[in-house]
């Protein structure tokens, strides 16, 4: 058995790898535009093991922007068949050594909450459990607005309205990103960690490609304060909500829900078919949110963190 670096030709096999054990349906065509719009400076190195003539077990170690500053993220995934014959073990072997080489001062890793054998695998390797994050979906087919309108009238009676940035003038999109980037640091996911450039927040939302700055919706008080936001960026027929967010000075006004609803009514009138978000286990606010307006649970996953110990020697 031997590791050997990822080509090209390989991504037919690694797409239809990672849809089979990550459980999804990810068309080719997505990847491969992806990995188009990958920045080259942004560190990324992929893996793969191949036993007569298929891919058995990939590795994808990277930059991934919610990881710890210096920490790079770390990705393997094997077919299950081939599991427990050192597959695994050999791609995490080179994946460990380059992620040492590149001067990674820790690697993160996601598993899925209900995958015991992966975790015991991850953990068997010295990472410990740092985060766990649920996810949610909405069935915006079947979604009734009507039980929430009272939510919306109350903060409508504040003095509060909602906008979106259609239309919005660059400027008007730079205050917007800033704005973005400060409330992102307010969230369990990256309170202390360094704010984010401004091209992360646009990478974010997609505002390069794919853009839908009427996804982008805005709480504003009635003296023109910004005082909230959520955004959603969309994947086919998914409409994800990447961020909801309420400025302190303004949160248990309850603004976060009728954030939501707006964001739910252009999801519904883009003809998607459902939404979904990833929340911490610690945002107990936003979990009570989302509930309250029906989306239902889905697997979560663990953010596995290892401190990578170098030495000087």
């Amino acid at each position: 058995m031997s590791v050997r670096p990822f080509t090209a030709a390989d991504l037919p096999a690694w797409v239809a790898l990672s849809n089979l054990v990550l459980e999804r349906n990810v068309p080719l065509e997505a990847v491969q535009a992806e990995d188009a719009r990958r920045d080259p400076a942004r560190f990324s190195r992929r893996w793969v093991v191949e036993e007569g003539g298929e891919v058995r077990g990939l590795a994808h170690l990277y930059f991934f922007p919610f990881d710890p500053p210096g920490s790079l993220h770390a990705s393997i995934l094997v077919q299950p068949e081939a599991r427990g014959q050192g597959v695994g073990r050999a791609l995490w072997a080179v994946l460990e050594q380059a992620a040492r080489e590149a001067g990674a001062s820790g690697l993160t890793a996601d598993v899925s909450d209900t995958d015991p054998q992966s975790l015991a695998w991850a953990e068997r390797r010295s990472f410990h459990q740092h985060a766990h994050r649920f996810a949610s979906e909405l069935d915006l087919g079947t979604f009734d607005e009507t039980p929430y309108l009272d939510a919306l009238a109350r903060a409508e009676d504040q003095g509060v309205t909602f906008t979106d940035l259609g239309g919005a003038d660059e400027a008007t999109l730079e205050r917007y990103l800033d704005f973005y980037a400060d409330r992102l640091i307010e969230t369990p996911d990256l309170a202390g960690h360094p704010r984010w450039p401004l091209a992360q927040v646009r990478e974010t939302l997609h505002l390069d490609h794919a853009a839908y700055p009427k996804w982008l919706i805005l709480a504003v008080g009635p003296d023109g304060e910004w005082l909230g936001t959520t955004a959603m960026v969309r994947y086919r027929e998914m409409a994800y909500n990447e961020l909801t967010a309420v400025h302190p000075r303004a949160r248990g006004r309850g603004l976060a829900l009728p954030l939501k609803l707006h964001a739910i009514r252009r999801a519904r009138e883009a003809g998607l078919t459902f939404m979904r978000t990833n929340n911490h286990s610690r945002n107990a606010p936003m979990l009570a949110v989302n509930r309250r307006l029906g989306f239902e649970a889905r697997p979560g996953k663990y953010e596995m963190h290892l401190p990578l110990v170098t030495s000087d020697v």
